[in-house]
């Protein structure tokens, strides 16, 4: 049985990391062929670099959103995410705990990835709660208190940014 004296969370912490690897087919994607009517020619445009892809093929039409503009929107959208002006993020919580002894652990919440960079505040405020009440699940399952857990999360350390 451990040593319940020496149990502890040290900190819990609210992270936001770059998605390094995100799917952003909901947008459209880049080809060397035009696939449907408003896939639209970089190279015409003249913003086709070298060894890049000469089509951007929206992902939904015109009349599929209900906005004529939608397929020009999202190429632009595209156009910035490549040029850095935003990028996808993810969110989670961690808390680094003892059980026994002196090894420190860490324990996180499944976390919510695909989140645009530029999203609203709120928004990241709500995706960041949803993760603490994650994290303190896995807390309780590997058995600190609820008191325990409220404690350590007044010393929460938010993570403003990417880290």
């Amino acid at each position: 049985m451990p040593n319940l004296a020496k149990r502890r969370i040290v900190s819990v912490t609210i992270r936001r990391e770059v998605d390094d690897s995100p799917d952003l087919s909901f947008i459209g994607e880049y080809g060397r062929h035009p696939e449907g009517p408003c896939a639209i020619d970089r190279q015409e445009r003249g913003d086709m670099g070298r060894n890049e892809h000469r089509y951007f093929n929206p992902a939904m039409t015109g009349e599929e959103t209900g906005n004529p503009d939608s397929p020009e929107q999202d190429y632009k959208r595209m156009e910035d995410y490549n040029r850095g002006e935003w990028c996808m993020m993810g969110v989670f919580a961690t808390a680094d705990v003892v059980l026994t002894g002196n090894v420190v652990q860490k324990v996180r919440s499944g976390g919510l990835w695909g989140i645009e960079s530029d999203s609203d505040e709120g928004y990241f405020t709500e995706i960041a709660d949803e993760q603490m009440s994650e994290l303190r699940d896995e807390l309780k399952a590997v058995g600190f208190t609820g008191r325990e857990i409220t404690a350590a999360f007044k010393r929460l350390t938010p993570q403003k940014g990417i880290v």
